[in-house]
């Protein structure tokens, strides 16, 4: 085993003689602050056993001398990026050679870590303020590939605007990139054409469902959150169903069994209609219950309201998928949830298999982008559009371009009201 002291004034240029020397092999047996600086002792070609038995003695230390070393490296990072946002002329050029240094520095960081716990594996440092720190440093790249964009705005100002436009309509700032990315717009073209253009993308992401529900038949449950509105949707297109073909032939199914409200509410809508109306519990199974229904065109379950750490949840998509019977899955979406809140719900209930999606309270929202992003990005057909609470006169098969023109209307007020301020 071969061992070398190295001196330098700090650790950061203690670990690139050692890195200039020894390479990344290098373990760290003891690293000290001395007079001057700081003192390491290195070792290669070592005996790895022998380095074990030592590592929980420094691992303090290590620590220690990591934890400023990062300290080191961020405050250089941050001066990088200080310096590029203090520059409003900032180039491409000039953006790349500020990421590019951002990038040396956070290597350095990289590299002092592998030095000590790397390949050796002498050295266990699993500090939080580290780890905050690395999570600043990858903040602060993301905050200039942020400048470069706005340097790349610079050059194509009819995009930008298109851009913002989406933004403010509620898009997520993904789907808006490949909105964007799709358009392919000429280098010359004004702004009202290129948001024509942006407008036409945004309808042809929006997918519908081939069919109306109340025609198609089958057994229908309805999926989502509390709150959203399912069981007064199961109640329009029970209306539908009944003006259409009479009663005859419909059922209505819950499994809520933990509000007596939804129950309540359901039996309600059942008695006017002339329509049966059934509670799936442990004396009544969701198996029994369908086969009973099977001579039924149009069974529509109404499934209680969830959220994703109810752990009520796992027992409903249990109880969904204990049948042999064939259910057709949709999720409810208010479109006065926020975009955060429409995500959580879509990635709760993607996993059983979702043959569309129903949005409700649009008449009740400020703005409807934020649905109308989620369920175009993630290509979820739409069924219906509930804007109101008549039945059932306030439900609307599913029409692309009337829900863009929707949340057109609602960003056009919105922007008058700002106005008007």
């Amino acid at each position: 085993m071969k061992v070398k002291r190295f001196f330098a004034p700090d650790m950061r240029q203690a670990m690139k003689l050692v890195r200039d020397e020894f390479g990344s092999d290098a373990a760290i047996l003891s690293n000290n602050k001395v007079a001057g600086g700081v003192e390491i002792v290195t070792a290669v070609d070592y005996d790895s056993s022998i380095l074990r038995q030592s590592s929980d003695n420094i691992a303090g230390q290590d620590q220690d001398a990591l934890t400023d070393s990062l300290a080191d490296a961020l405050a250089k990072a941050k001066d990088v990026i200080d310096n590029a946002s203090e520059r409003q002329d900032l180039s491409i050029e000039d953006a790349f050679q500020s990421k590019t240094k951002i990038s040396a520095h956070k290597s350095n960081a990289e590299a002092m870590m592998g030095a000590l716990g790397g390949k050796a594996h002498n050295v266990s440092v699993e500090s939080a303020t580290m780890k905050a720190m690395q999570s600043e440093i990858q903040g602060l790249r993301e905050l200039l590939k942020e400048q470069m964009q706005d340097s790349m705005a610079e050059r194509k100002p009819v995009e930008a605007m298109v851009q913002k436009r989406l933004r403010r309509l509620g898009i997520s700032k993904v789907f808006a990139q490949k909105v964007l990315a799709a358009l392919d717009l000429e280098e010359n073209i004004d702004f009202s054409s290129a948001w024509d253009k942006a407008v036409g993308q945004l309808q042809a992401n929006v997918l519908t469902t081939s069919s109306d529900i109340v025609d198609q038949g089958g057994i229908i449950a309805l999926l989502g959150p509390t709150g959203v509105g399912k069981t007064s949707t199961i109640g329009k297109l029970a209306a539908r169903y009944v003006l259409r073909y009479g009663p005859e032939n419909l059922a209505l199914v819950t499994t809520d069994c933990y509000r007596v409200a939804a129950y309540e509410q359901l039996r309600t809508i059942g008695r006017i209609l002339g329509v049966p109306v059934r509670v799936v519990d442990d004396k009544h199974p969701l198996e029994d219950t369908l086969r009973a229904l099977k001579s039924k065109n149009l069974v529509l379950i109404d499934t209680a309201g969830l959220s994703a750490q109810d752990p009520n949840m796992t027992e409903q998509f249990k109880l969904l998928k204990s049948t042999s019977a064939r259910i057709k899955k949709y999720i409810v979406l208010s479109a006065t949830s926020q975009g955060q809140v429409l995500q959580a719900a879509y990635d709760a209930y993607q996993s059983q298999g979702l043959n569309g999606c129903v949005i409700t309270k649009l008449d009740e929202s400020v703005s409807a982008g934020e649905v109308l992003s989620l369920i175009a990005d993630n290509r979820l057909p739409l069924a219906y559009v509930a804007d109101g609470q008549k039945i059932p006169d306030d439900l609307r098969a599913a029409d692309a371009r009337h829900l863009v023109y929707q949340a057109l209307e609602l960003l056009e007020q919105q922007e008058a009201g700002h106005a008007t301020d």
